[in-house]
């Protein structure tokens, strides 16, 4: 087998046939469909047993009870054959037949690359087009560690959601971190990327949906996931690569945003990143950014008007 479509599912019927049907279109050969309903109460189990019907491809079992987002991603991934995997959440979709043949392609032509990513839209409920997301903007591949660092320079998540992306089976045997419930995510592609290159498609090839029953508005409803970018950060900033790929920009952003984000509580790590910036260049990028943040402001809302004159 090689390749392995993984679809975690729970209460997803208004958007799961888009979903299945998108993943039906698609012109690879040699792939096999892994449904994993964690005990959906809305009719998605009706929506899966049709599809599963007419397509021998598909597998699918419900959960012997209720494991949760992240474990259920791993349940997936334990269950998969194929060398390859690509998981499709329920709400979103591949646009094109071609999504699998082209980023199977890459990891198959560069053996050196642990993770390929796709340009994507972002749908609003009513599959509407709210904007693209094309962070990397040009087709090609960048050292893995580089790419972490970028992230870690940022603040954010550049390389996106689980439909996205595809990786290779073996670099991933050690399952999500479950102890991550938001950035789960994205500390599996830190995983990834620590064992090879990072390739990017810049083609908008996938569809992620933004809704308010989606986990990520539940967990910023919640809290819940309100430690995690100290934990991964706590982690990957022991790695002893990352201080010969890392930043002074990186290392400015960490300090700055711990210590807006958790204050006291992040004051012993923030202290061990400081020894390696210096407190000179910590003050240097303060200026900077108290300086260009707002001109930077300026310029956004002095060239809206400029726009709707236009027109």
């Amino acid at each position: 087998m090689k390749v392995s479509v993984l679809v975690p599912v729970y209460n997803s019927v208004r958007f799961l046939p888009e979903c299945l049907d998108s993943i039906l279109m698609q012109d690879f050969g040699d792939l096999e469909i892994l449904i994993a309903d964690d005990g959906s109460t809305d009719g998605s189990v009706e929506v899966i047993k049709k599809y599963a019907a007419k397509d021998a491809r598909i597998r699918w079992w419900q959960n012997s009870r209720n494991v949760g987002l992240v474990a259920n991603h791993n349940v997936c991934l334990r269950a998969a054959q194929g060398e390859f995997i690509k998981f499709v959440h329920a709400d979103d979709m591949l646009l094109k037949p071609s999504v699998v043949t082209q980023m199977v392609n890459v990891m198959e032509t560069n053996p050196a690359v642990s993770l390929v990513v796709t340009s994507s839209l972002i749908y609003d409920e009513q599959s509407r087009v709210v904007r693209i997301e094309d962070k990397f903007r040009q087709t090609g591949d960048w050292d893995g560690k580089a790419v972490i660092v970028r992230c870690l320079e940022e603040n954010a998540n550049i390389i996106g959601e689980p439909v996205r992306t595809l990786f290779r089976r073996a670099q991933a045997g050690r399952g999500f971190d479950e102890r991550f419930r938001q950035i789960c995510d994205l500390e599996m592609w830190f995983n990834l990327l620590e064992q090879g290159r990072f390739a990017y498609l810049a083609e908008t090839l996938v569809a992620y949906r933004v809704h308010d029953q989606q986990a990520t508005a539940i967990h910023r409803r919640t809290g819940v996931s309100a430690d995690e970018h100290m934990l991964l950060v706590t982690e990957y900033c022991q790695r002893p690569w990352l201080c010969r790929h890392a930043t002074r920009r990186m290392w400015f952003n960490q300090i700055y945003g711990l210590k807006k984000q958790y204050g006291p509580r992040a004051q012993s790590l923030t202290a061990d990143m400081m020894k390696v910036l210096k407190p000179s260049w910590y003050a240097l990028y303060w200026m900077r950014r108290k300086t260009l943040r707002p001109l930077k402001k300026l310029l956004k809302h002095a060239i809206k008007p400029l726009k709707f004159a236009c027109r």
